[in-house]
């Protein structure tokens, strides 16, 4: 696609749209904005009447597009609209390395480009993970990595987005409450796999019921925790990929079952760039995972505090509990919903002293904890509730922020609401005010 003199509009002025308007005035492209968000309006070059007949719109990951009335209007008028990575794609000269899926996207990134940069490849590391992938395409050479993290926004308006390698971790109920249904979420996600050429790889979590019913193309391998004839697997609390010992588990530092299977999809990312046993081992050895995901702020006082707040979705929430399921647990949930169970956490039967929620889902998430037994306590704002749970926790007890819920009813993001709690743990313990890093 040629974009020099075309009259563009770039929909939604987040991090990614931002980052669209730059690379399009590169281009030579005639570049206008738009955004639902009243506080764009007296921004230079915000575009008041975006119904016009534009060449393109590149709609940014921010934008809801369901029940959208601007959306539903190019489509009338058969106005042409793309997603932020695939203007992205298009303008990109190395390999890509694309992964989805509902969980772990992130960790699965940051140590795939680790795995790839132990082995000497030139990396970048962008999408979803903070980074737009606009923002760096043209920075790219042939012998350039490009490791992108997926969402499910991301993927909802791509046309033409195309990786090399491709992985679908995990398919759980998430974000219902944009996509309107499952069916509808799990559509969206198999996008990453639309426009795959022969020589493409797919790869599949086998130990996902969703994930590996998605062959959604012919060359396709798997990843599981078990022993499989070919691909990447556990045997003898070892890793293999294709027979070839790469690391043992105890030499894994990440917790649960969840996290292993995120080295699992990593090594079966990096195979088919020949990468070697002991750059793989290095690179695993010596991983640490991005904040806010099952990180420990530290044990005080015997108790052991737990910031898991990346947890926006119930499947999350139960990875973090399973991993941490020989210890006593007080369990902190809470936040805004997405409309899906919480049944599914409570029902598998852990052993959680008590479940401690906040913000708007608090009651029914307390009514979900209930009705499998479990003694809860609600609070409407996130600072009393984890005060609460300090003041209950005993020497030998974990506390894990693990809230299966959006933040957006009291934070701008998970991060802030983790960066929350570290400040009230250690701030409440040491009587100062703390700074988090």
């Amino acid at each position: 696609m040629r974009f020099k003199n075309k009259q563009i509009l770039v929909y939604g002025l987040g991090d990614s749209g931002r980052s669209a308007i730059v690379l399009l005035k590169k281009l030579g492209a005639r570049v206008s904005f738009y955004d639902d968000d009243v506080r764009f309006f007296d921004y230079i070059g915000f575009e008041r009447n975006p119904k016009q007949k534009w060449d393109l719109v590149v709609v940014s990951p921010g934008i809801k597009c369901r029940e959208n009335p601007l959306l539903a209007w190019f489509d009338q008028q058969k106005v042409p609209y793309i997603s932020e990575i695939d203007l992205a794609y298009q303008n990109c000269k190395g390999r890509i390395v694309a992964v989805t899926g509902t969980n772990g996207k992130t960790t699965v990134c940051m140590l795939t480009n680790n795995i790839l940069r132990a082995a000497g490849f030139s990396t970048f590391l962008c999408g979803n993970i903070g980074l737009p992938f606009s923002s760096i395409c043209e920075k790219t050479t042939k012998e350039t990595i490009v490791v992108c993290e997926v969402s499910n926004f991301q993927l909802e308006t791509s046309r033409f987005f195309r990786a090399d390698v491709n992985a679908i971790l995990n398919v759980r109920p998430d974000h219902l409450d944009r996509h309107g249904s499952f069916k509808e979420y799990v559509s969206v996600k198999s996008k990453i796999a639309a426009n795959l050429k022969k020589r493409d790889l797919l790869i599949l979590n086998l130990d996902d019921d969703v994930a590996k019913k998605l062959v959604l193309h012919k060359k396709v391998k798997f990843f599981s925790k078990q022993r499989l004839k070919k691909g990447t697997y556990v045997w003898k609390n070892q890793i293999y990929s294709n027979r070839k010992k790469i690391i043992d588990l105890s030499d894994i530092h990440l917790a649960g079952d969840k996290n292993l299977e995120n080295v699992l999809a990593s090594v079966a990312l990096t195979t088919p760039f020949k990468v070697s046993a002991d750059a793989c081992f290095t690179a695993i050895k010596n991983f640490a995972p991005a904040h806010h995901r099952m990180e420990k702020v530290g044990t005080i006082f015997g108790v052991t505090f737990v910031d898991d707040s990346k947890a926006t979705n119930v499947a999350s929430t139960i990875a973090c509990v399973d991993a941490f399921k020989q210890e006593s647990i007080l369990l902190l949930m809470g936040g805004q919903g997405k409309e899906i169970d919480y049944d599914d956490l409570f029902k598998i039967g852990y052993k959680i002293k008590k479940v401690i929620c906040f913000g708007v889902e608090a009651k029914n998430i307390s009514k979900s904890a209930q009705k499998f037994g479990y003694d809860t306590e609600e609070f409407a704002k996130f600072e009393p509730a984890v005060e609460f749970a300090m003041k209950q926790s005993k020497e030998g007890d974990f506390v894990l922020l693990s809230p299966g819920c959006s933040s957006f009813d009291e934070f701008q993001s998970y991060a802030e609401r983790g960066d929350a709690f570290k400040k009230i743990v250690l701030g409440k313990l040491f009587g100062k005010e703390v700074e988090v890093k």
